[in-house]
This record gives structure tokens, C-alpha cells and sequence, in this order.
């Protein structure tokens, strides 16, 4: 599966490159210069500030995906790292518990 960024940029270049419009118009917007020009700073665009994300950008994403309360509730947690992403669910917790920490 691909990151949703990669899926974008995807979509964005494969619009460019094929027909966009009717036949109808003997001109298609993918024919038209400035439409097509728009798309590739569109893909660039997007390309620059995926590469420059901050790590709380990253993160906003993933925490947005999971307010969605169609498909998670607030239990869930997501565990990352570079090579393996899990999906936690709650069932139960005793909740923070400072008891045992040390000043």
C-alpha cells in the first residue's frame, strides 16, 4: 500500500500524462499548456513539502486518521517506526499511576 502523499503525486502525474476532456472539443485541457504546467508545480509542489515535513506535520496526519470515529475509537494507538507500523486497541488500563516514580 501506498503513503497517501505517494498516492497524490500518483494521480496528479497520470492526469498529466493521459487525456483529460471530451472529444467533442477537438482540444483536450490536457492539451493546454498552462494546465499541464500547473500540474507538474502541483506535483512539485507537494513533492518539496512532503521531503521537508517536521515530524509534527507527519504525526498530524496519522492523529487526524484516527479521530475518524467511523473506523477507530478513542483507545486506539499507533505504534511507528521506519520499517513497521501496528494499530493497538485499549480494552483495559489502570490510567497513569505515579506511585512508583522516583523524584
Amino acid at each position: 500500500m501506498k503513503a497517501l502523499t505517494d498516492k497524490i503525486i500518483e494521480t496528479l502525474e497520470d492526469r498529466h500524462r493521459h487525456f483529460i476532456g471530451s472529444l467533442a472539443t477537438k482540444e483536450t485541457i490536457a492539451e493546454s499548456e498552462g494546465y499541464r504546467q500547473g500540474l507538474l508545480t502541483a506535483i512539485e509542489t507537494i513533492k518539496t513539502l512532503e521531503a521537508s515535513a517536521e515530524f509534527d506535520e507527519v504525526a498530524r496526519v496519522v492523529m487526524k486518521h484516527l479521530a475518524n470515529p467511523e473506523k477507530y475509537h478513542p483507545h486506539h494507538r499507533v505504534v511507528l517506526d521506519s520499517t513497521h507500523a501496528e494499530l493497538l486497541e485499549g480494552k483495559q488500563s489502570t490510567g497513569q499511576v505515579l506511585d512508583y516514580i522516583t523524584d
